[in-house]
């Protein structure tokens, strides 16, 4: 059976358990029980997340905490600082598994960014984020799950009335894709 991990913020909350059951019997799904956040949170935590050198699979993203934007207009987490630390936790998860897999932040609703809400975003800055990653890891080796793409042909279906999280329907599409990636 496979040993796989899963990592990432609440979108990965989400779908996890749909993922533990697509892949019963076929592999053993762990996850840190909280949401890693952003990029800077979830590297602090790599040490307690995944202990072990022995993954089959681990698949992480990071975005939506990092393409926030703050009360000052800037996103929580610079490009520039987006990349370096994708980098070091690509870095230290090549260690731990044979296989890496980066997934990418999945869209939010268009009018979220012009909303009121609280550390809103756009689609605009989490597309350049996913492209700015993709370009960085997959020349090392680290394979590529487009969330994105795949919940962006229909965002008011697969994303709910809170702008970012999945709708049950976007969990079903996002945890078929990760555990097709995955295999059994």
């Amino acid at each position: 059976m496979k040993k796989v991990m899963l990592i990432g913020d609440s979108i990965r909350l989400g779908y996890q358990a749909k993922v533990t059951e697509l892949l019963a019997g076929k592999a053993a799904v762990t996850a840190p029980a909280e949401n890693c956040r952003f990029s800077a949170y979830t590297l602090f935590n790599l040490a307690v997340w995944a202990p072990d050198d022995d993954y089959d699979v681990i698949q992480w993203n990071n975005g939506q905490w990092d393409t926030a934007h703050m009360p000052d207009g800037l996103a929580h987490t610079s490009l520039p600082n987006y990349l370096e630390l994708q980098e070091r936790i690509a870095a230290i998860l090549l260690k731990k598994t044979k296989r890496l897999i980066f997934a990418t932040t999945t869209p939010v609703w268009p009018e979220f960014f012009t909303s009121a809400a609280r550390n809103a975003r756009g689609n605009e800055d989490i597309t350049a984020y996913n492209k700015a990653a993709t370009d960085l890891l997959a020349p090392l080796g680290i394979e590529i799950n487009d969330l994105y793409s795949c919940v962006a042909e229909d965002i008011k279906r697969y994303i709910s009335d809170d702008m970012v999280h999945l709708t049950e329907a976007g969990n079903d599409l996002c945890a078929g894709r990760i555990a097709a990636a995955i295999g059994g």
